[in-house]
């Protein structure tokens, strides 16, 4: 039986994938956590196939040596812009929201998860700030650029033309024309298209 490692994103918790991972009853399922509410949890495992969302990309790309494919949805290979990568996000963006993390927090949070899709976000009791900030640092630094263009497995890039995190533009620039794109989703694709997007792993799973 394959096995299928979910990585979560910034700001999430493993219980991001728990509807797609439904899906998938067939298979064994395990999920990274990245510690921004919970304990820390990394998987290496060489005989998974890792299922990322926006930073868990960059994530599995630095932390995991070796694994059987990848599946990258709303996905980047470097998110700040520099004279470089004029299609990444402005890096002053970045500096800003850590700046005002390290004030209020709840409303940075929000802000972000609302420009990602969610309706009514509500800022976990339990959040971890200064992981958080952290994270947002390997956003604002990470480049996986290389990496991700040296992987000798199956990629499969899943996007949305309607992301408020990930511009399309930015999406082109990190994969170039091997892209899926699911026209008017936003950033949270495992959330509000499951179902597609279960049909279309599975596809790519069964090549």
């Amino acid at each position: 039986m394959k096995k299928l490692v979910f990585v979560h994103g910034w700001g999430f918790t493993p219980e991001f994938w728990q509807g797609l991972a439904n899906e998938f009853s067939d298979f064994t399922c395990e999920f990274v956590d990245l510690g921004f509410v919970g304990n820390v949890r990394p998987i290496n495992d060489h005989d998974a196939v890792y299922i990322t969302h926006s930073m868990g990309l960059a994530w599995v790309m630095e932390q995991v040596s070796d694994c059987k494919a990848i599946v990258a949805i709303n996905g980047f290979t470097k998110f700040c812009r520099d004279e470089n990568w004029p299609d990444g996000v402005p890096s002053k963006m970045l500096e800003r929201m850590i700046r005002q993390f390290e004030r209020t927090p709840e409303i940075v949070w929000t802000e972000f998860m609302k420009n990602c899709g969610v309706t009514d976000p509500l800022y976990p009791v339990a959040a971890k700030t200064d992981v958080l900030i952290d994270g947002l640092r390997y956003l604002r630094d990470c480049d996986i650029r290389t990496r991700f263009a040296s992987l000798s497995v199956e990629k499969l890039v899943i996007s949305a033309t309607q992301d408020r995190i990930v511009p399309e533009k930015l999406t082109c620039a990190s994969f170039g024309a091997d892209v899926i794109w699911y026209k008017g989703g936003n950033h949270l694709l495992p959330l509000f298209e499951t179902k597609k997007l279960a049909d279309d792993i599975r596809r790519f799973l069964d090549r």
